[in-house]
């Protein structure tokens, strides 16, 4: 699970690439604005967000709180862990005396800063729930702990502020520690993670025991969701929750063209509501977004829709359950008893699926991966480049040992940015525990890989009620259900919502 935001405000003068952007943009929210409406706008928000996930959630905290300050400084940001030998290899850094860290936000100015009145906003979510769907997701997926760390949480104010609630609830038991050595000998898996792959690299380790498991532990779920709804109630965060989808945004030009006044937000009940700023906090979280394979576009029998599905229909699936009165607990079925299944996709989402599958009687599953199966810890493969601890050459570029996320922030081109997070992310990956689930049945042949293959043709045969799928490696497979973890794309040039923005303010979008 990674969120994007696109914000958009009245000039039109910065656009959010990350999550990050929340952190960036808030100072500018508080400012004073220039433009003066009539009497009759004085409902209007400052700010709308629309989602309630994760995301939302963090820049919502920030925008209950104006006055509180951001962040501490960066230099404990990973107090008592360490990274990499302490010895440093290259000697041009052996006679220079270490810096202080500076803070990531500079708070020398702190009493020059103009008072932040509070802000007029609300949160748009199509459950009226706050990260309904993660949790929707956790249960279709039985999904048992995060990806990510207890140090990523949503709470920009105390980076420790998920530990201290292990803490105070006493459910440490609830933390799943990262093994100390993984060994993993197997044909299909590649290891992507330098973390695990590299001996002379040691792992990410701390002096205290107990710190060690807490700052590298991976929350449970479960715990994840309390955590979310404990920071809801601290902020009285549902107090600004509306249940609505939005259908339309639409900016609400000068006379002259040249600039937005506001944002008209048409929510599906009828009702409009006005805002100053909107962002877009949704996520790869709606069916429209699901990237659907040329393939899958190109069968012209027709079949059964449970036949073939994407797995972004199982994000919805409890809580449209809900909604009908349905069970919101158990798994969704994600194949029938004795049946055979193909999972496209190579992230983790597509070894919780065959894990499902397998688990409810599938007789077989047949793995398709367009690249070789990539094993990582985290989204990231190499945390060390990031963080900017050595010198390397990776794929062929040179990583001159200044920290990663650095020249990130440096570089300006929005098309290099993309380079660089594509080149960090390194495509979907499955967790070395994820794969280590799956290895027996890879044993027994009940699962079969097939990597760098791709599906070439697929037809329905209405007399057995089977597919028969063409691989381009020359194989034929037979089955009765396809499941697709292709992932979701973000594509604002296709996204219906900003249509009319898109519209009016025609941008370049790189892709």
């Amino acid at each position: 699970m990674s969120l994007r935001e696109v914000r958009l405000d009245k000039h039109f003068s910065h656009q959010s690439q990350d999550s990050g952007s929340s952190l960036a943009c808030f100072e500018s929210l508080c400012q004073p604005t220039a433009l003066h409406l009539e009497k009759t706008l004085a409902k209007m928000l400052d700010v709308l967000i629309i989602g309630g996930g994760p995301h939302a959630l963090t820049l919502a905290t920030l925008l209950s709180n104006p006055e509180q300050p951001l962040c501490q400084s960066s230099a404990d940001i990973l107090q008592g862990i360490q990274l990499s030998k302490s010895k440093a290899k290259s000697v041009r850094y052996k006679n220079k005396k270490r810096q202080p860290t500076k803070p990531v936000f500079d708070t020398g100015n702190e009493a020059k800063r103009l008072p932040c009145p509070p802000l007029h906003f609300k949160i748009v979510d199509s459950y009226g729930k706050w990260t309904s769907l993660w949790e929707s997701q956790f249960t279709a997926l039985n999904i048992p702990h995060l990806r990510s760390h207890t140090l990523v949480h949503t709470d920009p104010f105390n980076k420790k502020a998920l530990q201290d609630f292990v803490l105070e609830q006493n459910r440490q038991d609830e933390l799943y520690c990262l093994p100390e050595k993984m060994y993993i000998q197997d044909e299909n898996a590649f290891f992507n993670d330098n973390r695990l792959g590299k001996k002379e690299k040691k792992l990410l380790s701390t002096t205290n025991g107990l710190q060690k498991n807490l700052y590298f532990s991976l929350p449970g779920t479960q715990l994840s969701i309390d955590f979310f709804q404990e920071q809801v109630r601290k902020n009285d965060l549902d107090s600004v929750l509306i249940r609505a989808t939005v259908d339309r945004i639409i900016p609400v030009l000068t006379e002259d063209d040249s600039k937005v006044k506001f944002f008209k937000v048409a929510l599906h009940t009828g009702e409009n509501l006005e805002a100053k700023r909107v962002i877009m906090a949704t996520g790869p979280s709606r069916a429209q977004m699901a990237n659907i394979p040329c393939w899958v576009r190109a069968i012209q029998e027709s079949y059964p829709e449970e036949s073939l599905q994407h797995t972004v229909q199982l994000m919805h699936y409890f809580c449209t359950h809900e909604e009908m009165g349905g069970p919101s607990s158990g798994s969704p079925p994600v194949c029938q008893m004795g049946q055979r299944v193909m999972v496209v996709g190579g992230g983790l989402t597509s070894a919780h699926i065959i894990s499902a599958a397998l688990k409810q009687g599938a007789c077989h599953v047949t793995w398709v991966l367009r690249k070789h199966l990539q094993l990582k810890q985290f989204d990231v493969g190499d945390i060390e480049s990031l963080i900017g601890r050595y010198s390397h050459v990776e794929h062929g570029i040179k990583m001159d040992g200044l920290a990663y996320l650095k020249q990130f922030y440096n570089e300006r081109s929005l098309h290099k940015r993309l380079v660089m997070i594509k080149q960090a992310r390194k495509g979907g990956a499955v967790t070395p525990e994820a794969y280590a689930q799956l290895q027996p049945f890879i044993q027994s042949g009940q699962l079969l890989i097939r990597a760098h293959c791709q599906v070439t043709e697929a037809k329905w045969c209405y007399r057995s009620q089977r597919w028969r799928v063409s691989l381009c490696i020359g194989e034929q497979w037979d089955g009765e259900k396809i499941w697709l973890a292709t992932g979701c794309k973000l594509d604002v040039t296709q996204d219906p919502l900003l249509s009319d923005v898109m519209t009016k303010f025609p941008i370049q979008v790189s892709k």
